[in-house]
């Protein structure tokens, strides 16, 4: 997907480089993260430990978020002017707020980590038995907005779920405990939230949406479209620096979880290293990103997804694909290409 950009624009942003990067407009930038400093978040502390965005001549402030609507509202608001947020919230946020619309600029997640999680043994072998049960999700969610099309998808009535709303604190616990059958939410928060409960990981059943169907991208780096268009060049060197960070975590998982101790010094590397990796691999690593560069959008793709996203949420806004994603500020396809990944070991 082409953004019409001027080609001193595109001049301007291909010859950014750490020998100009002091002509970025903004140098000093906050970036708001979707989540607290967990392994898949602790990319861009890594990045900015290995100077990959003052290389670039930015200055990050990169804060932990309570969720990509929170991120999505702080960006919004001016308070921030980056997040990294899922695709989804962003798009429903803009059709229902005309006049304050973000733009990914940089897609990180090939695939949507919404997905429902269970312990096996409880007789959920397939969604389809999920028919009749009882799940655990966030008020607003994503995972719970768009748990219809999942379920019409993979052939049962999603009427028949019955639904426990409750905070992001107690989705897994209550779950765990036997209070629901079933979770709603990311898989890089669920599946090792429920580890950490004390279920071992391979009796973690998980049910990915996308597996049954749906067009979903994940999380992307967003930004207000005014702040692109005044600020064009630090938009580059931070997508640039956070697509640097993706491939120095992809090398090297455990090193990029390390970085959370300085911002968290109860975590868990152990546990936080697994959640990076699964992460990578299963949503950043797809055939796709890995075939054609991570944020190699697909327009016909996004364009499901952003219909899947209006039959869910019953939106009536029109929302063109070209203002949910553009690619103007994107490194060149051969830096985008994403190395072996690490492990844990």
């Amino acid at each position: 997907m082409r953004a019409h950009v001027t080609a001193a624009l595109l001049a301007g942003i291909c010859m950014l480089s750490p020998a100009s990067a002091q002509t970025v407009e903004k140098p000093d930038v906050k970036i708001s993260l979707d989540w607290a400093f967990q392994g898949p978040q602790s990319v861009f502390l890594y990045g900015a430990a290995l100077d990959e965005f003052k290389k670039r001549g930015i200055d990050a402030t990169i804060d932990r978020g309570s969720g990509s609507g929170d991120t999505i509202t702080r960006v919004a608001s001016g308070a921030y002017q980056f997040g990294w947020a899922d695709i989804a919230t962003m798009v429903k946020f803009n059709a229902q707020n005309p006049g304050k619309e973000l733009v990914a600029v940089y897609v990180t997640g090939g695939n949507s980590p919404l997905a429902v999680v269970t312990v096996k043994g409880r007789g959920i072998d397939t969604p389809k038995d999920l028919a009749g049960k009882t799940l655990t999700a966030t008020a607003g969610s994503a995972a719970l907005a768009l748990f219809n099309i999942f379920a019409k998808d993979a052939g049962f009535d999603p009427k028949s779920v019955t639904w426990k709303q409750v905070s992001g604190a107690l989705r897994e616990p209550m779950m765990v405990r036997g209070e629901a059958d079933a979770a709603a939410g990311f898989t890089t928060s669920s599946v090792m939230s429920v580890v950490e409960l004390g279920v071992k990981k391979d009796d973690v059943e998980v049910f990915k949406y996308n597996d049954y169907g749906l067009k979903q991208y994940g999380t992307a780096l967003l930004v207000r479209p005014e702040f692109a268009k005044e600020n064009p060049k630090t938009v580059a060197a931070v997508v640039a620096a956070v697509n640097a960070s993706f491939m120095d975590a992809i090398r090297n998982p455990k090193a990029s979880v390390e970085a959370i101790k300085a911002r968290d010094s109860l975590a868990n590397l152990d546990i936080e290293c697994v959640r990076l990796v699964d992460g990578l691999r299963d949503l950043t690593l797809t055939d796709e990103f890995k075939t054609k560069g991570i944020s190699s959008v697909d327009d016909a793709r996004i364009a499901a997804s952003i219909q899947e996203i209006k039959d869910a949420y019953e939106l009536k806004a029109d929302i063109p694909a070209d203002k949910v994603f553009t690619d103007a500020y994107l490194p060149a396809q051969a830096e985008r290409m994403p190395p072996a990944l690490g492990s844990c070991e």
